[in-house]
């Protein structure tokens, strides 16, 4: 693009019909340019056509010239670029048997490589971005929290146990309490009925006794007996319940006692089992466990792709190093994207089609440049006697013109 700048350029000053550059002591600037330093003169500007009632305009004619060169050097550039890829080609293709086997057995290792990568990044992950770097995180303590997750789990189902096993006695000893005391009213009955049986067998013998004219000694002391007797078992019995009420009471509440740190330990540890499934977005600590599995699994895949990353950019290097170096290729680094096409004839003949066609391609376009640069440079010198003055402005950029087409 360099030949272009200075190529392209316009006279400031149109001084006379006899035309030397190098004595003008002229200025240019590029056709690109927004504002030109000077416009040109009209009867540059405007020139009839042969045998047309129209006006067209050189100046324009000549731009549309250059930016067809333009293209021109852009596509003589991409045609050379196609050609010497198809010279590395035949560069390849003309190498022995022996030369190749390095170039076969690093593009196989790549081909291999890449694939295993292509896996690796289709195989759908078990484990989320932000869940792996929480683990990777914190991998020393995973082993240890599981095992205290373990733990705590463990002691909850026991606590729960303990906790129904001091509700039952809850219940138990409050049933006995319950017992006790209606043992106690039930004496309390009893003691209240012989006292009253005892009162009217003990009136009764004194009137029978009366009424007969016999002493009630016999009898009294006889009832007397028996109603201490009973008295004595009723005193026995309801002292036994009342123990049993106090005892029942005492057992009961140390239960609650017990129940109530029970329950504040069991608060503590549910708590902190809660806090560590909450943490690792687990049920409990077999999620946890398979979930450290899953990102033992993980890494230990993540570092063989990492080896098999540094194993083929070892390769592509290798690779790259023996066209480069060995054989002198234009463009090695291409090859790392081709490497199929060294390993498989058949690749390389589609490779080397497709080149061809691009190559063909652009051929036709430089040919209808050419082409359309001729038709117009004909137009210009067909009208170039009109010029006057500025005729040696127009050859000079045509025969730079022609100095670009006849390059190629």
């Amino acid at each position: 693009m360099g030949l272009l700048k200075r190529l392209f350029r316009r006279n400031d000053d149109y001084r006379s019909a006899e035309y030397d550059e190098e004595a003008a002591g002229t200025r240019y600037g590029t056709l690109d340019d927004e504002k030109p330093a000077q416009a040109e003169p009209e009867e540059l500007r405007r020139i009839w056509r042969p045998g047309d009632s129209q006006k067209y305009d050189v100046v324009d004619l000549c731009e549309q010239m250059i930016d067809i060169s333009r293209e021109l050097e852009d596509t003589r550039s991409e045609y050379q670029l196609v050609t010497n890829y198809l010279n590395d080609i035949q560069t390849i293709e003309n190498l022995t048997k022996e030369e190749k086997e390095p170039l076969i057995d690093y593009a196989t290792k790549m081909t291999s490589l890449e694939k295993a990568r292509s896996e690796f990044l289709k195989t759908e992950k078990r484990l989320s971005e932000t869940q792996y770097a929480q683990l990777q995180e914190e991998e020393d303590e995973l082993p240890d929290v599981i095992k205290r997750l373990q733990a705590n789990e463990t002691y909850l189902d026991t606590i729960k146990k303990d906790m129904s096993y001091l509700e039952g006695e809850k219940l138990q000893w409050s049933m006995q309490r319950s017992e006790g005391r209606a043992q106690m009213r039930l004496m309390r009955k009893f003691s209240v009925y012989l006292l009253a049986i005892y009162a009217t067998l003990s009136a009764l013998f004194l009137i029978v006794g009366i009424a007969t004219d016999r002493s009630p000694r016999i009898p009294m002391l006889v009832g007397t007996a028996l109603a201490a007797i009973m008295g004595v078992f009723i005193l026995v019995r309801y002292q036994d319940a009342m123990r049993d009420v106090r005892q029942a009471e005492l057992n009961k509440n140390r239960a609650v006692t017990l129940e109530n740190r029970v329950k504040i330990k069991y608060v503590n540890i549910k708590n902190a089992v809660d806090y560590a499934c909450e943490k690792y977005h687990t049920k409990g600590s077999r999620d946890l466990a398979q979930l450290y599995e899953l990102y033992q699994e993980e890494m230990r895949e993540r570092e063989r792709q990492r080896q098999n990353n540094d194993r083929l950019e070892e390769s592509t290097r290798a690779l790259i190093t023996c066209l480069e170096e060995r054989h002198h290729l234009y463009d090695a680094k291409v090859w790392e994207n081709h490497a199929n096409a060294i390993i498989d004839p058949r690749e390389m003949v589609e490779l080397k089609h497709d080149l061809i066609t691009r190559r063909q391609k652009l051929r036709e376009r430089i040919e209808y440049n050419i082409n359309t640069l001729s038709s117009m440079k004909k137009e210009i010198l067909g009208n170039l006697d009109r010029l006057g003055a500025n005729g040696p402005y127009v050859w000079d950029i045509l025969r730079k013109l022609e100095d670009i087409s006849a390059s190629f």
